[in-house]
C-alpha cells in the first residue's frame, strides 16, 4: 500500500473529536463547532483529547510489529496469515494491516492539525490565552506527541516522511516542499532539534511566544484541582503524554550510537542522557511520589507492573491507557489469551524461555530460573502464552474478554539500562557494574559523579563536586533509604531480584585493564542486550534495542544471534540461516537493512 493512500483523507481534529466522548469524559458544557474550531480554553484542552485517542490506536502495535521478529514470539495453530509474514521476515508486506505504519501517521496529522489551530486561537485569542496557564502545555504536549509517533516509526521501519503540514486533503507524496524522506538517524536528529530547542509561536506581527518543549500540562490541576494526586483518577490521564526527559534521554542513546558508529565523539549526548535522567530521579525520590527504584520490594511487586487496573505508580514514567467501560481498548489479550473469546495467535517460544535458565547468559545465582519468565509466560496444559498483561485467574480483569490493558511508552526499567549503557561508554564501568548489577553502598556513590579523560576519578571533597557538571549531585538518594522512604535504597537492577551479577568488563586505552575501552563497552553492550530480552519481552521495547546496538556497531548478527534459534524446527518452513540472511542484508522493497520491517513508502 502507497503512503498517498493514507495521506488523503482529511484528519481535522474536529472530525477525530467526534468519539472522544466515548474515551475520556471531562465535564464540560464546551463543544467544538465545525470552522470555529477553537474559541475557549477549554476546547484547549478537548481538543487535544483527539491526539490521544489517536495514541490509543496504535498503542499495542509496535509490540506486534517487533516482537513476532523478535526473540521471544511465535506463531500458534491459530494465528493468521498476516503475522505469519511478519514472523517469516516476508521482504513485501504491501497490504499487511499490521505492517501498515498508517495509524502512526495519524498521530502525527492529529498532532499537526492541533497546533497549526492552536496558533490560529492564539492569534485570535491573545486574551483569552494570556489569563490561562495551559497553552504552553497543551502545545509542547502535543510536539511530545509527534516526537514519539516519529520515533516509533523510525525503530519500528528504519524511514518516514516528515512533514508539518495538517493534511486536509489529498497529498502527493513526493512533494518535496511537504515532505521530506527520512532514515532513522536523520528522524533522531530532528525530534533532538524539536525537544531541545524552545518553540516560537506566533502572537501577532509584533510578538512572539516562547514555549519549552519540556512543558507539562496537567490534567487533574485542570478538571479536578480539588483532589490530591493520590487520590485523582485525572492523574492517569496525566500518563499519557511521554514526558520531554525520558523521549530526550531515548533520543541521546540512539544519536550516540551513530556517532560511535562512525567514530565520532557522542560524549555529549551521553552526558545530557546522565544528567536528564539523574536530575529527574533525584527530583522524584525526593519527593517520594513515585518510587523509580529496583529495591527490595521490586520482587513483591513485579506482576503488578501489568497485572494491575493502572499504571503502575512504581514503575510508570508515562502509558497509554484504556478503559473497557468506555469502549476502549487494545488487542493483547485477544492476540495473547488463549482462553475464550481471544484467539491465541502469537505465543513465547521454546529457544526463548530456555535463555532465562542459562547461566551463561543470565546468572541465577541462588535461583534455578530468572525469576522474571514466570511473569512473561506461563503454561496451561499443553499450550504456553504470554501472561505478563493477564494471567489466567487475574483478580485484576476477572474477565477475559476485559483488553484494557495497560501499555508502557516509558518505564523505569527502561531508564536504567539507558543510563547503564551510557555509562558504559563514557568509561563509567564501576558505576554500570552498581547500576546494573547490586546497586551502591553508601560509601561508593560518588562513582556515578567523578570522571577525567575518561577515567574513573574519585571525588575527596564534595564542595569539588561542582566541577563535575555531567552529573546532577543525588547521590544519597541511591545509597542511603529515607524514613519517609519505605522503599529504601536502590540495589542494583538485578540486584534486587537475587540474581547472579554480570561479568562488567573494565577498559582502558592500553588494555592494561584487560581490555580496551572498545572491547570492554562492546562485551558491555552484549550484556545490555541481554538485559533488555529479560526485562521486556513481549513489550515492543527489545527488538528495537537490539537494533541500535547493531547501528552502533554495524553489526545485524546482535539481533540475528538472539532471534535466529527460535526458527530452529518451526512450523512455517523458514530456517534460522533464512532469517540470518535477512536480518543481515538491505531489503530490496524498503531500502534500509533487514532488522526494519519492510515497507514501501512511496
Amino acid at each position: 500500500m502507497k503512503m498517498k493512500k493514507y495521506i488523503i483523507c482529511s484528519l481535522l481534529l474536529s472530525m477525530a473529536l467526534a468519539s472522544c466522548d466515548d474515551f475520556f469524559q471531562p465535564e464540560t458544557t464546551d463543544a467544538l463547532s465545525g470552522d470555529d474550531y477553537m474559541s475557549s480554553t477549554t476546547e484547549m484542552a478537548t481538543g487535544y483529547l483527539g491526539i490521544l485517542t489517536k495514541m490509543q490506536a496504535v498503542g499495542d502495535k509496535e509490540i506486534y510489529l517487533t516482537d513476532t521478529r523478535g526473540e521471544m514470539l511465535e506463531p500458534t495453530d491459530q494465528s493468521i496469515a498476516e503475522l505469519i509474514s511478519i514472523y517469516n521476515y516476508d521482504d513485501d508486506l504491501t497490504g499487511n494491516s499490521y505492517a501498515d505504519p498508517a495509524g502512526y501517521y495519524d498521530v502525527i496529522i492529529a498532532c499537526n492539525d492541533y497546533m497549526r489551530n492552536m496558533e490560529d486561537f492564539i492569534a485570535n485569542y491573545s486574551e483569552v490565552v494570556a489569563e490561562t496557564d495551559y497553552f504552553d502545555g497543551l502545545y509542547a504536549s502535543a510536539v511530545r506527541v509527534k516526537v514519539w509517533a516519529y520515533m516509533t516509526l523510525a525503530e519500528i521501519y528504519g524511514q518516514a516522511l516528515w512533514f508539518d503540514d495538517p493534511i486536509t486533503e489529498v497529498k502527493d507524496v513526493n512533494d518535496a516542499s511537504i515532505f521530506t524522506y527520512m532514515q532513522t538517524e536523520q528522524i533522531v536528529t530532528k525530534c533532538l532539534e524539536l525537544l531541545t530547542s524552545n518553540i516560537s509561536v506566533q502572537v501577532n506581527a509584533d510578538s512572539v511566544r516562547t514555549i519549552s518543549p519540556s512543558t507539562d500540562f496537567s490534567w487533574r490541576l485542570w478538571i479536578d484541582p480539588e483532589t490530591s494526586e493520590a487520590n485523582s483518577v485525572y492523574r492517569y490521564w496525566d500518563m499519557m503524554t511521554p514526558p520531554a526527559f525520558a523521549l530526550r534521554a531515548k533520543l541521546c542513546v540512539w544519536k550516540a550510537a551513530f556517532l560511535d558508529a562512525r567514530g565520532e565523539d557522542a560524549s555529549v549526548y551521553y552526558r545530557l542522557l546522565c544528567n536528564s535522567l539523574q536530575t529527574k530521579f533525584k527530583s522524584y525520590w525526593a519527593s517520594y511520589t513515585h518510587y523509580w527504584k529496583r529495591c527490595p520490594t521490586t520482587p513483591g511487586h513485579y506482576s503488578a507492573f501489568w497485572n494491575n487496573s493502572t499504571p503502575y505508580q512504581e514503575e510508570v514514567v508515562s502509558a497509554i491507557i484504556y478503559d473497557y467501560t468506555k469502549n476502549q481498548t487494545n488487542k493483547l489479550l485477544y492476540h495473547f489469551s488463549n482462553e475464550y473469546p481471544n484467539k491465541y495467535l502469537l505465543r513465547s517460544n521454546e529457544s526463548a524461555r530456555a535463555r532465562f535458565s542459562d547461566t551463561s547468559v543470565d546468572p541465577l545465582g541462588t535461583q534455578t530460573q530468572d525469576s522474571r519468565l514466570n511473569v512473561i509466560t506461563k503454561q496451561t496444559g499443553d499450550l504456553w502464552y504470554i501472561s505478563k498483561y493477564r494471567p489466567i485467574g487475574s483478580t485484576v480483569r476477572t474477565n477475559a474478554y476485559q483488553d484494557d490493558v495497560h501499555i508502557y511508552t516509558f518505564r523505569c526499567s527502561e531508564l536504567f539500562l539507558w543510563l547503564a549503557e551510557a555509562l558504559n561508554h563514557m568509561g563509567r564501568y564501576e558505576a554500570l557494574n552498581r547500576v546494573i548489577n547490586n546497586g551502591f553502598g553508601s560509601g561508593d556513590y560518588d562513582m556515578l559523579l567523578a570522571i577525567e579523560n575518561g577515567e574513573y576519578n574519585p571525588v575527596e571533597d564534595a564542595d569539588s563536586l561542582s566541577k563535575y557538571n555531567n552529573f546532577y549531585d543525588f547521590h544519597s538518594y541511591w545509597a542511603i533509604p529515607s524514613t519517609t522512604d519505605k522503599y529504601g535504597t536502590y540495589n542494583g537492577f538485578r540486584g534486587c531480584l537475587s540474581l547472579g551479577a554480570v561479568d562488567v568488563w573494565v577498559g582502558s586505552e592500553d588494555g592494561s585493564t584487560g581490555h580496551t575501552h572498545a572491547e570492554a563497552q562492546r562485551h558491555n553492550d552484549e550484556l545490555l542486550a541481554n538485559e533488555w530480552m529479560f526485562e521486556c519481552a513481549a513489550e515492543g521495547k527489545v527488538y528495537p534495542n537490539l537494533i541500535r546496538m547493531a547501528e552502533r556497531y554495524n553489526d545485524p548478527t546482535i539481533v540475528s544471534s538472539r532471534v535466529a534459534p527460535k526458527y530452529e524446527g518451526s512450523a512455517t518452513g523458514v530456517t534460522p540461516a533464512d532469517v540470518t540472511s535477512k536480518i543481515g542484508s538491505v531489503n530490496s522493497n524498503s531500502g534500509v537493512m533487514g532488522y526494519y520491517v519492510p515497507w514501501n513508502l512511496y
